[in-house]
């Protein structure tokens, strides 16, 4: 079943008052959700010195990398 058949089938039994009160939870939940789904503006820098590139970024990696210890 899914969750929104399992909230239905919840709410059913649930006094006019009650679903009024879930109804609203709901709504307060969706649009929060979605306000947090928003992305924020980046600002460049942030993250200056956080990391770094290795002197061997680009050496190939050895065998037992890509075979294994046994090979």
């Amino acid at each position: 079943m899914s969750t929104l058949g399992k909230i239905e089938q919840a709410a059913a039994g649930l006094p006019m008052a009650d679903k009024e009160s879930l109804l609203t939870w709901l709504q307060a939940e969706i649009s929060a959700d979605k306000e947090s789904t928003v992305p924020a503006q980046r600002i460049p820098g942030l993250g200056k010195g956080q990391w770094w590139v290795a002197d061997d970024f680009d050496a190939p990696l050895p065998d037992e990398f890509w075979l294994g210890e046994d090979a």
